[in-house]
């Protein structure tokens, strides 16, 4: 147990101790020296003003579509890159939700576009091709839904009947809290993935009930939190390492 720890800790000391130093070249004597690491990247704020735009789409909306899951939300999205740390995004997406179930089988069915626009901040100091972003959006949809009841029975009356309600309409606002992360892969290929926290500000619906399902939001409730997870493609002009300047 002892000799366990022991290994544990040193294999983390080493772990430490390799992340503040890098491996460079002195030009006149061509022998390795040891920068610290903070010297062997481009801080973000030497970063270019404007540093490319980059276009992404969400990869679990159309897996949950291929797998003919509830409702799935399939987005794609564009931003630009600012000096590094500020990300101005656009996103847009078609919800889709066909819901069959409880005793009578009741069918609610929605497909509709959502849109979203807001930014993302990157935390994440040094241009080591990682960033770590918190952000803010908002959202607003426009939708119609249907709701199919094949034995509807009259609270009043006892009758037993089909209940059919299509094209009632809602409209929906609300705020995502965003917390995510992004690595680049290869080239101008990134992936990242990301948290949201969505509250409601706004529900317009029809008298005869709420939706199931809002396109972009998810479940219908006053919260609701969700994800993504994108596969990024850098389609502009990127800020480029710079040692030593």
């Amino acid at each position: 147990m002892i000799k366990q720890k022991i290994l544990r800790y040193t294999f983390i000391l080493a772990i430490s101790l390799s992340d503040l130093c890098v491996v460079a070249q002195d030009a006149n004597t061509g022998e390795e020296i040891k920068l610290p690491k903070h010297e062997s990247n481009l801080i973000a704020d030497n970063a270019p003003v404007f540093g490319g735009i980059a276009v992404s789409a969400d990869l679990v909306g159309f897996a949950m579509k291929a797998v003919n899951a509830r409702f799935a939300n399939m987005e794609v999205a564009g931003r630009l890159n600012f000096c590094e740390k500020y990300f101005p995004i656009v996103e847009l997406g078609i919800g889709d939700c066909k819901k069959t179930g409880g005793d009578n089988n009741n069918t609610f069915s929605c497909t509709a576009p959502y849109y979203r626009v807001g930014v993302d901040y990157n935390m994440n100091k040094k241009m080591t091709g990682n960033r770590f972003f918190i952000g803010l959006r908002y959202a607003f949809t426009s939708y119609s839904y249907s709701f199919d009841n094949p034995d509807y029975a009259d609270p009043v009356w006892k009758i037993h009947s089909p209940l059919t309600l299509h094209d009632m309409n809602g409209k929906n606002q609300w705020i995502e809290v965003v917390l995510g992360m992004e690595t680049k892969l290869w080239s101008i290929v990134r992936l990242g993935w990301n948290l949201r926290f969505r509250n409601r500000i706004k529900q317009k619906v029809s008298e005869y009930g709420e939706p199931f399902y809002v396109p972009g939001f998810g479940k219908n409730g006053g919260s609701t939190f969700g994800g993504t997870v994108n596969l990024t493609f850098d389609i502009g002009k990127t800020a480029k390492k710079n040692i030593g300047k």
